[in-house]
């Protein structure tokens, strides 16, 4: 049976006393608020999740999990909440800074590779995988379709006046989000996979296939401002033997490390030293992760940073 809602409206300092109630230490009630006006109180929840008390919960199936409490562990302070928020954002700034990257690569790789065959070829389905583009074309076509419609780019424009019809491929990409063109690549022809993956020192398209679907998703969350640091990855890539992608297989090492973030950072690593090759990117991300707040309970392996991470050959 379900269980009526019974929440009330709470002015900003309602907030504040409801979290003193529920034990966070809060030492400026007025700054506080001001912070819950900023940023939000259920958005700061999510980072004060960590420090709440969890007790055991019997299921339905006979097992007993972990359930997290309303009140917070002792000494929990309402700043830890806005300190991991603030170096979460950072975190997603680098992280889209990587993934953008990647994903402008990819729409010249899709354009390049798959319109060799044609310039249409993405809405051919003879030309693609015939086992995945049987499944999901048209569907796909059907999102392809309406990204295009709802481009406004001014060449996009002048195409519209003088040619009729849809856009050919290295027009149409650049109207696609990132979801759109990995969907594509998964279901191009195989030889136009092997050549695109094999760009990148991967043998295996289905495991290039499965990083591309990992970077989407991680993209989603900075998009929307989600919490990234210790998020399960909604999709989490396929690892490499060492005789496949050496700098990548130290994942098999450890489950946290494939399941959370670090294994999307290594991901953007190894393709970044094909795409942007003098880039900083990965000492920035390492002096970001040194300045991850000092929290009773909290560390950076959380999200997947094992100790000694940097000494990996990949972040050398």
């Amino acid at each position: 049976m379900a269980i009526a809602y019974t929440g009330q409206h709470l002015s900003f300092a309602d907030q504040v006393e409801l979290l003193k109630n529920r034990g966070l230490v809060v030492t400026d009630d007025q700054r506080a608020a001001r912070h819950l006006e900023r940023i939000g109180y259920y958005r700061l929840k999510s980072y004060w999740f960590p420090f709440r008390i969890s007790a055991p919960v019997p299921q339905p199936n006979g097992r007993v999990i972990n359930v997290a409490g309303q009140n917070f562990r002792p000494g929990t302070k309402f700043e830890y909440g806005v300190e991991l928020y603030v170096f979460d954002k950072r975190l997603r700034m680098l992280m889209l800074d990587a993934i953008e990257r990647i994903e402008v690569a990819l729409r010249v790789d899709l354009a390049h590779t798959v319109g060799r065959r044609d310039p249409w070829a993405h809405r051919r389905r003879a030309m693609l995988d015939h086992v995945t583009a049987a499944r999901d074309h048209q569907s796909w076509l059907s999102r392809a379709d309406r990204d295009e419609s709802r481009s406004r780019l001014d060449w996009v424009q002048e195409y519209r006046l003088t040619y009729p019809g849809r856009l050919p491929i290295f027009m149409a990409v650049e109207t696609w989000d990132f979801g759109t063109l990995s969907m594509l690549y998964r279901m191009s022809h195989q030889q136009d996979r092997a050549t695109i993956s094999a760009k990148y020192g991967v043998s295996g398209s289905g495991m290039f296939a499965s990083w591309l679907r990992t970077l989407n998703g991680v993209r989603n969350i900075c998009a929307h401002h989600g919490r990234l640091w210790n998020q399960p990855l909604v999709n989490q890539p396929s690892v490499p033997t060492p005789q496949e992608v050496p700098d990548v297989a130290h994942l098999a090492n450890y489950t946290a490390s494939r399941t959370r973030l670090y294994a999307a950072a290594t991901v953007c690593q190894h393709l970044m030293t094909t795409i942007s090759p003098g880039s900083t990117w990965k000492d920035r991300l390492k002096a970001h992760w040194g300045q991850f707040p000092n929290f009773p309970t909290l560390n950076s392996g959380q999200a997947g940073f094992m100790p000694g991470w940097r000494n990996e050959n990949i972040w050398q």
